[in-house]
């Protein structure tokens, strides 16, 4: 049976990077919300240096780190970021393996896809 931990912090008190950080190490399937991802962004100085720190993270605790993003409509998306090292192939494995406790959290999962074009080396 699995379990989920909602973590929610103060960005003028709490370092969201640290937070983020420490919840990576921690959980086995971690999903950042919009929120955090702003908080992150605005921590870092912007979108890029958020998405860099994704990255390293996800390549320093060895697995992939979701990005839950709202879509429109009430629908919300989720994406994930891999270590380098992983193929495509490999994280719709990984993902799929926590379908479930993916849909627990947030509703029908309706499509996993790859975006092939961002994948070589691309940030």
């Amino acid at each position: 049976m699995s379990r989920s931990l909602r973590v929610t912090v103060d960005p003028s008190a709490v370092s969201a990077a640290a937070a983020i950080r420490a919840a990576a190490a921690a959980a086995p399937l971690l999903v950042v919300g919009g929120r955090a991802l702003a908080d992150l962004a605005a921590e870092l100085g912007g979108h890029e240096a958020a998405a860099t720190f994704v990255l390293e993270l996800a390549e320093s605790v060895g697995r992939p780190v979701g990005l839950n993003m709202p879509a429109g409509g009430g629908t919300t998306s989720t994406m994930f970021i891999s270590p380098r090292s992983w193929s495509p192939a490999r994280t719709q494995g990984w993902v799929g393996g926590h379908h479930q406790e993916l849909e627990q959290q947030f509703g029908r999962v309706t499509r996993m896809g790859t975006d092939p074009g961002r994948r070589k080396g691309a940030r």
